[in-house]
């Protein structure tokens, strides 16, 4: 039996626990320990295609499954998320826990949790599929943060605010082709379209709530509603360009919501006057983004792969993102990357099943919300 791959795959093991890890991920994407890079790679297209919708055209039979199931945590653990929250279908907390949610967490400046996940049928060019992702996120002001300390036993002007916003895929659809362009290169196009249905709610806490119990209240946007609703059609288009068959080299461009959906939500932010006349705000959590992406294989078998996420900056996730993998006998690939915006990330696989550790991980492309 050869025993290097193991080896190799433990000594990635004992470097991920031995470095500082403000997240893990495990069962997500290929691209989690390449710190996001991939758009224009192709050697796994029926994954792929969730990052870049051209990469359906290169899918060769029928493949099924759950991919990119991604949970990312900000200012707190994921055990401490999962024992405290609990997101609904909506992407809402209880009304009855959020001055308890808010307490638990009230000496954070900030907390967030995402959740993206897709799966579908993907056959020779066409895929039908469904997706989620869900941002759960809570602001606690200077004065709540101070108490929960312990610096302060005054809660007078505490507040914390809760923001969910879930947006659901039912379904996805995509298609795509290749096309000869040149005598030795190719072209792939590709389209998804997109029905969705979103949702927000907004909760805060203040003194009154969290010294009286664990219910909050309805921020003014909501009305008597516990959540907003809307509905909303999108579509996603992508190309990836092989300059040359005898070149391992490919370009990629992905237009995330080129047709954006006509979902908005009014929008009060965290820390402001809960009362009629308070100054609202109108929020799109769904924005067009562009990106540019390579990637080639070098020497040794080494895959690289560069990415120019949100070129225009629309959705303020502008980042260039850079990352290598390098496949094992025995199933195994061990990854590294950086991103300017997001730090570095490490990673693996084994048994078909992702693993990887990073500072703090980017919001996939064509699963993005901004607000």
């Amino acid at each position: 039996m050869n025993k290097r791959p193991w080896v190799v795959f433990s000594a990635l093991v004992v470097l991920c626990a031995g470095v500082r890890a403000d997240e893990i991920s495990i069962f997500g994407s290929p691209s989690r320990g390449m710190a996001g890079a991939g758009i224009a790679r192709m050697d796994n297209p029926s994954a792929q295609m969730y990052l870049n919708p051209a990469a359906v055209a290169y899918v060769r039979g029928v493949k099924f499954g759950l991919n990119n199931l991604n949970i990312d945590t900000e200012g707190s653990t994921l055990r401490q998320v999962y024992d405290t929250i609990n997101i609904g279908q909506q992407g809402v907390v209880d009304l009855a826990d959020a001055a308890r949610i808010v307490r638990t967490f009230g000496e954070k400046e900030k907390v967030q949790a995402v959740l993206n996940a897709d799966f579908g049928l993907v056959f020779n060019g066409l895929a039908v599929s469904a997706g989620a992702v869900a941002d759960f996120r809570l602001y606690p002001n200077p004065q709540l943060q101070r108490w929960a300390r312990g610096d302060s036993n005054d809660l007078t002007g505490a507040q914390g605010d809760i923001y969910g916003v879930a947006v659901f895929s039912l379904p996805d659809v995509t298609l795509g082709t290749r096309l000869t362009a040149g005598e030795d290169s190719e072209l792939a196009i590709g389209a998804r379209l997109r029905f969705l249905r979103a949702f927000y709610t907004h909760y805060y806490a203040d003194q009154n709530d969290l010294s009286s119990g664990d219910a909050g209240s309805r921020a003014i946007e909501l009305g008597a509603s516990d959540y907003l609703d809307k509905r909303g059609t999108a579509v996603d288009f992508g190309i990836v360009w092989k300059p040359s068959r005898q070149l391992p080299i490919t370009y990629a461009l992905v237009v995330e919501n080129l047709i954006e959906p006509n979902i908005e939500f009014p929008f009060t932010a965290p820390n402001t006057l809960q009362a009629p006349g308070a100054s609202q705000t109108t929020i799109k959590p769904l924005k067009r983004a562009i990106h540019m992406g390579v990637a080639m294989e070098g020497a040794f078998g080494v895959f690289y792969a560069a990415d120019w996420v949100d070129v225009t900056n629309n959705t303020g996730k502008r980042e260039l993102r850079f990352g290598a993998e390098k496949r094992l006998a025995g199933g195994l690939a061990i990854r590294a990357g950086y991103g300017t915006k997001n730090g570095w990330a490490i990673g693996g696989e084994i048994f078909g099943i992702n693993i990887a550790v990073a500072q703090k991980f980017p919001l996939q492309v064509s699963r993005s919300l901004t607000f």
